[in-house]
Order: structure tokens, then C-alpha cells, then sequence
């Protein structure tokens, strides 16, 4: 039940850019093997001329810390406070990132690497020093493993044991009919700014929402009455992603988590060759046209449901986990410290010269490296 739903996004909140990272290899220069070093030429007696020929393998020179490590994990690649640091050893520091962490800082790698050898020897020297037997950075770092145990277990809980959801997908597909209708959709987007927006933050476009509803009902109008959807879409659409593809938003399912409510209202009422009303969206208007409707069948929504099972049983098991810790305040005036101390009760106030504790890590830090700032 995979399908295009970026493309809404994309559309009701303005433009969102991204860049994915790809690994690229390079040809080293004639005569020279991958390490640098000049490789010895071979003659050819071919039309009696000495030529040189190279292997794949040595026209080839390894990109990117996997592959320089793999190929020789003793090369020297840089040197830190004047001490040489092999592709091994920068590969084992950057390693525990997770992969969209490290895709973050492909620009900048050597910054990286820095920041995390950096915070690896410093801390190396105050714990010779027994800084993290002192408060408050003892009980600091307790907070910070325990944040970070919390997380490993919930998602142990939440990984689920391996088999059978506890629902048949069969009998899933059978009671929930409505959402396996399938689409493929295409839209104009029309977009309006609130009042006061910059022209620059909808893309320069600083029509109103009343402007851009006259719009997209002329648009209609006109389509109803035989103008072609994919000539309109690619000349006033105002998402240019859209544009350039006639509008083709592509295949949806009504079960689609992820579908605007006021999408799914409108296309559910259209049949195939329907065109909607213009449908409000937080900053413009969509026209859509439905290209094809048909019920996905059950064997190709299977995969589907047993995943969406598994999640919501998964779900279910961290709920009940963490249903076991909920509170129940019996002192409302211990929690309630907003307003001060109570009238005539002495204040607790912080003898003079007490370290201020820092704020506890928040729910959502996996890891105490901090990558270098950019």
C-alpha cells in the first residue's frame, strides 16, 4: 500500500528540498594504481606500438570510508593533534552513527571525525580525573544511560516477537472493504498565503485565499467542460513538481494512513474520470482527477496488512508497558511550584554556591555524540 503521499506534503507546506547521498567511484590517472603510487606499464606488441593497459581493478580508486577501510584499514588518512588516525580506526568513530546521521554530514566529514575523536580523548581525560564520580556529572550521566537503556528496551518491546499477527489478514481485508480502494490520482494545487506572509515563503506567490479559491474554481469550470487536465496542470499548477509530471500525484489506497482526510472525502465520491471541487489544504487549493479505481485485490495487499498488524500489535505491547507508570498525584502542592512557595511556609531555597543540575537529557537522544556543528 505504498504510495506517493509526499507530494501532499509537499504541496501543503511549501517547497521541501532534500539531497540523497550517492557513492561515486573515479578513475585514477593513467600509469597510477588506486594507492597513488605509479603502476608498472605493459607493452603490447599489437601493430608493433607499446601501449599501456590497465586493469579494472587498478583504474578504480576506493571513495568513502567503507570502501578505503576495506581496501587497506592501515592507511593513515589524517593526523589529530599531530598523531596519525588509520581509515580503521575513523571508521570505527563514526561507525555507531546511525546512516541518515552520517548522510548529514557527508559534506563535512572530517568535521566529523574531529568532534568525535575530540569528545573520545577528552573524556578519556576526565575520567582519569574521576569527573564522573562528581557531581553533578555522576548523576548526569546516570540519567543519560538510563534514558538510553529506556530506549533499547522500548524497542525491543516494540521489534515483537517473530509470527503470526494475532488477526488473519483475511478476515482484516474482508471487514475493512473500504480500505482497499485504490487510486491513481492527479491534481493541480493552487496556493494562497496568509495574511501578512512574505511573497518569498509560498514560493513568491502572495495570493490570497479568496483569489486563489476564484481560481481554482474557474480551473474546475473549465475542466468539466473538456479543457485537458494534464495541459492545465502543467501551465497553472503552482506546485512546479506536479507541473512538470501533468499533474500525476500517482497510486493511493483509501487506507492510507498518510491521505488528508479532506482528499480522501472528495475522491472517495469520484469514479473513474471524476473531477473534484477545489478541496482546501492549509495553503492552497487542489483540484483532483481521478485517472483509474479499482479494489486492490487481497494477494497484493497482504504484505500490506500483516505489517500494519504486526505494528499495531507491536504498539499495543509498548502501550502496556508503559501503562504500568502512570501517576496518580496525592500531593497537587508538590507539583504545583509555578507560583512560588505557598503563603507563610518557608521558602527551600538553594543554599548559595550549589551546582544548578542540568536539564535531563530529552526522551529522544539515542546517543551522547554531537556531531560538529555546520
Amino acid at each position: 500500500m505504498k504510495s506517493s503521499i509526499g507530494i501532499f506534503v509537499f504541496a501543503a507546506c511549501a517547497a521541501l528540498a532534500f539531497s540523497q547521498g550517492t557513492s561515486q567511484t573515479s578513475t585514477a590517472p593513467a600509469g597510477q594504481s588506486s594507492s597513488g603510487r605509479s603502476a608498472p606499464a605493459q607493452s603490447s606488441t599489437s601493430s608493433g606500438a607499446a601501449t599501456t593497459a590497465q586493469t579494472p581493478s587498478a583504474s578504480l580508486k576506493a571513495r568513502g570510508p567503507e570502501a578505503v577501510a576495506a581496501q587497506d584499514p592501515s592507511r593513515v588518512v589524517a593526523m589529530i593533534g599531530g598523531k596519525p588516525l588509520t581509515a580503521k580506526q575513523a571508521l570505527d568513530l563514526i561507525k555507531p552513527l546511525p546512516a541518515q546521521e552520517r548522510r548529514r554530514f557527508e559534506a563535512n566529514l572530517q568535521g566529523l571525525v574531529q568532534q568525535i575523536y575530540m569528545e573520545d580523548q577528552l573524556a578519556d581525560e576526565a575520567t582519569k580525573m574521576s569527573l564522573d564520580q562528581q557531581s553533578p556529572w555522576k548523576e548526569q550521566l546516570r540519567m543519560a544511560r538510563a534514558n538510553i537503556l529506556t530506549q533499547a528496551y522500548l524497542n525491543k518491546v516494540a521489534s515483537g516477537t517473530p509470527g503470526t499477527p494475532t488477526e488473519d489478514p483475511k478476515q482484516y481485508y474482508d471487514a475493512h472493504p473500504g480500505d482497499f480502494d485504490q487510486f491513481k490520482l492527479s491534481g493541480i494545487f493552487i496556493s494562497f498565503s496568509a495574511p501578512g506572509t512574505p511573497a518569498s515563503a509560498n514560493g513568491g506567490n502572495n495570493r490570497t485565499e479568496e483569489q486563489a479559491r476564484q481560481k481554482a474554481d474557474d480551473l474546475e469550470k473549465k475542466l468539466k467542460t473538456g479543457a485537458d487536465f494534464a495541459a492545465l496542470a502543467r501551465t497553472e499548477s503552482d506546485n512546479q513538481q506536479l507541473a512538470a509530471k501533468g499533474g500525476e500525484l500517482g497510486n493511493f489506497t483509501s487506507g492510507d494512513a498518510g491521505l488528508p482526510p479532506a482528499v480522501k472525502s472528495a475522491v472517495l465520491q469520484l469514479q473513474a474520470g471524476g473531477i473534484s471541487e477545489p478541496v482546501r489544504l492549509p495553503n492552497g487549493f487542489f483540484i483532483l482527477k481521478v485517472d483509474s479505481r479499482h479494489k486492490q485485490p487481497f494477494e497484493e495487499a497482504r504484505a500490506g496488512i500483516t505489517q500494519r498488524l504486526d505494528n499495531e500489535k507491536n504498539q499495543a505491547a509498548v502501550k502496556q508497558e508503559l501503562d504500568k507508570y502512570k501517576i496518580e498525584v496525592k500531593d497537587p502542592d508538590f507539583f504545583n511550584a509555578s507560583n512560588g512557595p505557598a503563603r507563610n511556609v518557608p521558602s527551600l531555597q538553594r543554599p548559595s554556591g550549589t551546582p544548578v543540575p542540568a536539564t535531563p537529557p530529552s526522551a529522544s537522544t539515542s546517543s551522547s555524540t554531537k556531531p560538529p556543528a555546520q
